[in-house]
């Protein structure tokens, strides 16, 4: 095997985003040099000199178009799930809600007047867990956070006339 089919072998195995965005917009690049100059030197420089900030364009940007579209993605999961609790699961997550956040201490949750069953049958979906507080004083239930922004997306919904 030749130099040129090991390359080729190469590029063509690469599963990086990036990479393979900028070796083709280097090569892009470096033909049109060498097509409007006719110099090879100048083009391969052009494309060796572009190939790096194509690499982290391309990369941030497909990280920034993954990202959302993973929020996007369990948001819809969460929607999915939220549209079927009971009466009494969805009064659990009213409760995060009305304290404003993702995370409830035991002591607050034994007030509160919420099934027992609907919270251990939120845990069963995996949209509520326990922890600890940061200072690892007390124990805490804690609802996972896209399924809390559906929470406080279907308060706001229920208050407005």
């Amino acid at each position: 095997m030749n130099a040129i089919e090991k390359w080729a072998e190469r590029v063509y195995a690469e599963t990086d985003f990036g990479r393979n965005v900028a070796t083709s917009l280097s090569g892009l690049l470096g033909l049109g040099v060498y097509l409007i100059v006719g110099d090879w030197v100048i083009a391969a420089f052009a494309s060796i000199i572009f190939f790096p900030v194509a690499r982290l364009t391309a990369t941030a940007i497909h990280a920034r178009v993954s990202r959302g579209a993973d929020r996007r993605a369990k948001r819809k999961d969460a929607e999915q799930i939220y549209r079927s609790l009971s009466d009494e699961e969805r009064a659990v997550v009213s409760e995060f809600v009305a304290a404003g956040g993702c995370v409830l201490t035991w002591h607050h949750m034994n007030h509160c007047p919420v099934s027992g069953p609907a919270i251990e049958s939120l845990i069963q979906r995996e949209v509520l867990s326990t922890s600890m507080t940061a200072d690892g004083m007390r124990e805490t239930f804690v609802l996972d956070t896209a399924f809390f922004e559906i929470g406080v997306s279907h308060a706001k919904a229920a208050n407005v006339p």
